[in-house]
């Protein structure tokens, strides 16, 4: 495997878009400049009377059968709000966030005291707009939007019910424990191939499909990124890494399936639902998918035992390709992190916290295709830590030696790259610097896991943070 150039196809899926998801931006533009009137509002055709319609016309555009109906019902505002909000304070529990806001906490994403609760919680409800349910089998449509966007709604939504009637989406409900990357990528497909419709549904008047659009996707959904669109303040507001997370499976989901389906039909995107895509890496870079590159397994151990009898575990999970380029992103320039986070191959995270001071620690373990891009990526991490803390002194080490270490005013921060790994503990307070060496000995002795070899994906009942995250967004437009 070999790096690409981060020009050509690296810029071709690097598609940035704002909003609460692109469905409500070309709403706002396939809609009329002005909303109807109250009066108007009651005596315009029911758009529920609609559903079979374009249930039928997105059946034929996407090449799935209808194999039965689809209920729909319209719901206020509040109606569709209290049901999201309860759904996910069942599915997330308090923990869960808490752990997930101080790993954001821990990886520099976000503030001290940063509530990523409140946060998701309200972008849920500034971006309802309809969503389908795979268990009840129903589609719910906002009852305050014009019926142009009503319409719209129905598109993606039912494409949604498709994909449920032939691939069963409640399998993909709940994540395998510490697997985010992994389940962000399945959300990618789900999520690009009903923006890959919709967009064919909207291009059809001009003779035009998901193949055939003249100009890069990139270009498209930079024009909406600087639309200033008042229902997505909040998601605008919120840290640069949970946004671009929470839009991930629609932005270069998008560019997945065209990939996809420019490089065969829709029918290989059917094929793929039998082996999802592994890892955002193979959305990124869909050539991978096809050639079945597969993540490295990485598992790191435990060290508990050698941080104190008052610091626990929190959270184990896997950044990715897309979650490492939000790091670097974070504190250096867009082509240096997309460069140093695109020889990713594999890699398992673990943050700890002391319970007496709230302390954290974070590891984690990285693989990479070849040497240079592990050295890129241990490079690109130093920068990356002398610009993020502000009392950042690199401590001498001897000349051969295999790591760097810093001393910041969140402890010290050790980069070590053996071969095409690379191993970065953060945080370690100052008073146990001689723990490093140990540290060093156990953490090294992880293991690399084979990569998986096809088969069907098999899942634990816990579900991760962020795959619980985008599970909701996919209902709340």
């Amino acid at each position: 495997m070999s790096k690409r150039s981060p020009v050509s196809d690296r810029s071709r899926h690097r598609i940035a878009w704002a909003a609460g998801g692109l469905l409500l931006l070309l709403m706002s533009a396939a809609s009329s400049p002005e909303r109807p009137s109250a009066v108007e509002q009651t005596t315009r055709p029911n758009a529920l009377n609609l559903v079979e319609e374009i249930l039928a016309e997105v059946s034929r555009l996407r090449g799935l059968p209808v194999r039965r109906s689809v209920r729909a019902g319209l719901q206020s505002r509040a109606e569709i709000e209290r049901h999201l909000v309860d759904d996910f304070n069942k599915r997330i529990s308090p923990e869960d966030f808490d752990a997930a806001a101080k790993a954001l906490i821990a990886f520099g994403l976000a503030p001290r005291g940063f509530d990523y609760r409140d946060l998701l919680l309200r972008i849920l409800t500034e971006q309802v707009a309809g969503y389908y349910r795979p268990k009840t089998k129903t589609l719910y449509l906002a009852d305050w939007l014009t019926l142009e966007e009503q319409r719209l709604v129905m598109v993606h939504e039912l494409v949604h019910a498709l994909q449920d009637q032939h691939f069963d989406l409640t399998r993909f409900e709940e994540g395998p424990k510490g697997e985010s990357d992994r389940d962000l990528a399945v959300q990618a497909l789900i999520e690009g191939e009903a923006m890959g419709v919709m967009l064919t549904y909207m291009l059809k008047p001009q003779g035009m499909d998901l193949t055939s659009i003249p100009v890069p996707l990139t270009a498209i959904f930079e024009q909406l990124r600087m639309m200033d669109d008042e229902r997505s303040r909040v998601l605008h507001s919120a840290p640069a890494a949970v946004r671009e997370s929470l839009l991930f499976p629609y932005i270069y989901g998008t560019a997945f399936i065209q990939h996809l389906v420019q490089r065969g039909s829709w029918a290989r995107v059917s094929r793929a639902y039998a082996d999802p895509p592994d890892s955002t890496e193979q959305i990124l870079h869909p050539e991978k998918f096809l050639s079945r590159d597969r993540p490295v397994r990485i598992r790191l151990s435990d060290v508990r035992h050698l941080l104190g009898q008052s610091v626990r575990k929190r959270l184990t999970d896997r950044n990715g390709e897309f979650g490492y380029l939000l790091i670097l992103r974070e504190y250096l320039d867009k082509p240096t992190a997309a460069r140093a986070a695109e020889g990713w191959e594999g890699d398992q995270f673990a943050l700890y916290e002391d319970a007496r001071t709230g302390h954290l620690v974070l590891i984690h373990l990285s693989t990479w295709e070849n040497e240079a891009e592990a050295r890129e990526f241990a490079e690109a991490y130093a920068r990356r830590t002398t610009r993020r803390y502000k009392t950042a002194r690199e401590i001498p080490q001897e000349p051969n030696a295999s790591w760097r270490a810093w001393e910041t005013e969140e402890g010290r921060v050790h980069i070590e790259r053996r071969g095409t790994d690379v191993l970065v503990v953060e945080g370690l307070p100052n008073q146990w610097a001689d723990r490093w060496p140990r540290l060093q000995r156990v953490l090294w002795a992880g293991r690399k896991l084979p990569s998986r070899q096809g088969g069907t994906r098999e899942y634990s009942p816990a579900m991760p943070l962020r795959a619980a995250v985008v599970s909701k967004l996919r209902e709340a437009r």
